[in-house]
């Protein structure tokens, strides 16, 4: 491990500090004694003045990399309320951090979520540190490549133009709020952890935090399939499937990459928890990511003495999969309930399949009408061909099921280009990151990196992914990692190593 990735916690600058504390105690004084006023006495509403001072004075001393591990925890593991069969104790929580306030509090101008505000405020407190030449984040800084840098800065300018777009074209601004706002905060997310992640020492915990959003997540799904509602159509939300399949994909990852006692129990105690869920919460779509990312392994990943024993294996194994395939294609036995799922993804007769083919159809109109620039954002697609009735959905025609084909047809290929640059590049960085890493644990972050955008994208494809919340807390990390390992790994701006030039006598 190199020196950047060994540092201590960072020294304590007193003398910039010493006006926090009489602040806070006087700001702290008179907004209790506003609160317990307004809530006529209410010891709980007279608390939370003091409990907001605390929160914002511990976040003005921390390290950056500490409250935003503890809201990626927060935004993957907790549910939120009426988004399932069944509302966990903490959903009311998961509804005030991911659903604009306004549903919670009764104040009609807050309209966005708090984990936007918390987000912002940290983005506020990096700047402060930055201009202050604070050394709280900057003891173990790594940084990240210019070019993730510069792909983050396009891909947030050109969701900026194209909202201006749509509405100079005469577009709902609140509507276009709704499309983008997760993106921008998976761009916010990533730029945030490059700049506060300590390198590979961090990605272990990061990974941690992932997979115990995951099991939980996991665990809930097969109570409710095993006890709330048995064999419920669905337990949770889409962007579960997500969650499920980016964190099986890291246990994978660490496994084939460092094939160790403690990382195959890792996989033999976590993998079923998860691939439980993937069954309770009856995705088609989880098990084509896990598959795809899969296969991406096969394809990039070093010859291990693992893998080559797994592609050993899928030699004897396929023949009888393909016999399993055929046999079961026809049939209605609970033996082949898998072979029916993977048919009916593409199959027409398939209600939910024939829907999607009609709105692609109708994306593709829309495609015509702005090519280059398209129509932007806030903008309802054409619909040409009718669709069945999905009214109680009032979004849908500005949230389509194939979100690549519906940012092609909101943006044009411009815009697409500009809008995806951060992917494009990360997984790039990603790739490149891979093959100049020389410990098993940053190969296994440059895969996992690159998997997860992966999936992601699989998941724009197939279902509203664009604006699936879990992607922020999972692409986010992603384009951090393979920012961060493009640097650490010498990937980018590597020097070649001097030639020797030996001359004849």
């Amino acid at each position: 491990m190199n020196g950047v990735t060994s540092a201590t916690w960072p020294p304590v600058d007193s003398a910039g500090r010493r006006w926090l504390f009489p602040m806070l105690l006087v700001v702290g004084s008179v907004a209790t004694a506003a609160a317990a006023v307004a809530g006529n006495g209410n010891i709980g509403v007279a608390a939370v003045p003091v409990g907001a001072a605390v929160l914002l004075g511990a976040l003005w001393l921390i390290p950056l990399r500490i409250p935003l591990l503890a809201l990626i925890f927060l935004g993957l593991g907790l549910d939120a309320t009426d988004e399932g069969v069944w509302n966990s104790p903490l959903a009311p929580l998961g509804h005030l951090l991911n659903h604009n306030l306004n549903q919670s509090v009764s104040v009609g101008a807050l309209v966005v979520p708090l984990m936007t505000i918390a987000l912002g405020l940290l983005l506020v407190v990096h700047l402060w540190r930055r201009v202050s030449l604070s050394r709280i984040d900057a003891v173990g800084r790594v940084g990240f490549a210019a070019p993730m840098r510069l792909a983050l800065a396009i891909s947030f300018l050109t969701v900026l133009l194209e909202c201006a777009n749509g509405y100079r074209l005469g577009g709902d601004i609140q509507m276009a709020k709704i499309q983008v706002q997760d993106y921008q905060l998976i761009l916010l997310m990533a730029y945030l952890l490059a700049e506060a992640l300590r390198g590979p020492r961090d990605y272990r915990v990061l990974g941690g935090v992932i997979l115990a959003a995951a099991s939980s997540k996991s665990l809930m799904c097969l109570w409710i399939f095993y006890t709330v509602e048995p064999r419920p159509e669905v337990a949770t939300t889409h962007g579960d499937s997500i969650l499920f399949a980016c964190a099986a994909i890291m246990l994978i990852a660490q496994l084939a990459h460092r094939p160790i006692r403690r990382n195959a129990l890792l996989a033999l105690t976590f993998l079923p928890v998860l691939l439980g869920g993937m069954v309770a919460n009856n995705r088609r779509i989880v098990w084509v990511e896990v598959a795809a990312a899969l296969i991406a392994l096969a394809f990039i990943g070093w010859r291990t003495q693992i893998k080559r024993r797994l592609v050993r294996s899928m030699f004897l194994v396929v023949p009888l999969l393909l016999v399993y395939v055929t046999v079961g294609w026809n049939s209605n036995s609970k033996v082949f309930s898998p072979v029916r799922s993977l048919r009916s993804v593409g199959d027409a007769d398939n209600g939910s399949t024939l829907f999607r083919d009609l709105e692609n159809f109708n994306l593709i109109q829309t495609m015509k009408i702005g090519p280059i620039l398209g129509v932007g954002f806030g903008q309802e697609f054409s619909e040409v061909v009718t669709t069945p009735d999905i009214s109680f959905f009032k979004e849908y025609r500005y949230m389509p099921h194939n979100s690549v084909l519906g940012l092609w047809a909101f943006v044009g290929w411009i815009g697409f280009t500009g809008l995806f640059m951060a992917l494009v590049v990360g997984v790039f960085l990603a790739a490149l990151s891979y093959n100049h890493a020389r410990l098993p644990l940053e190969r296994a972050a440059a895969y996992t990196a690159l998997g997860m955008v992966l999936i992601y994208m699989i998941q724009c494809y197939g279902d509203i992914g664009f604006s699936e919340r879990e992607s922020i807390f999972l692409v986010g990390p992603a384009l951090a990692v393979a920012g961060q390992l493009a640097l650490t790994t010498g990937a980018w701006n590597a020097r070649p190593a001097p030639t020797t030039v030996t001359r004849r006598r």
